[in-house]
């Protein structure tokens, strides 16, 4: 009886891993405890987050000013991500061209094109993968 032939399914496989085997991952008390999900999950949040905890001026001037933490300032940006006429939607728009720059020029053009341009979902993953990447090191 002849069988189908067997389709390799790992060919597609897209893993995207916070740290190799023999690593721990880096943890900070200013940011939450698992930063790769919560670059993948809320990018923009975190991204304020770790700006405003590795920038003295925003530490200590505006939180001092406002009398607010660095989380309730980013918990304040006004407005919604899909929606460029906010600010929120702003910075989600300058960080995805941002991204998608960086990845134009450092990847191949068929994995860029695959990866960045052919699923949403996945562009917006792997946009957000490399603000883990910059945020890990």
């Amino acid at each position: 009886v002849p069988t189908a032939p067997r389709y390799d399914y790992t060919r597609d496989a897209i893993i995207l891993a916070a740290c190799a085997a023999n690593e721990t991952l880096p943890q900070t008390q200013d940011l939450p405890a698992d930063v790769f999900t919560s670059c993948l999950v809320t990018p923009i949040r975190t991204a304020l987050l770790w700006l405003c905890n590795t920038s003295p001026l925003l530490r200590d001037e505006v939180c001092v000013a406002t009398g607010l933490s660095c989380i309730d300032i980013v918990d304040k940006v006004p407005g919604k991500a899909n929606d460029r006429r906010t600010p929120l939607g702003e910075l989600n728009w300058v960080f995805t061209a941002v991204t998608d720059t960086i990845a134009w020029n450092a990847l191949p053009r068929p994995l860029f094109q695959r990866l960045f341009r052919q699923d949403l979902l996945v562009a917006s993953l792997f946009r957000n993968f490399l603000l883990a990447c910059r945020l890990m090191r």
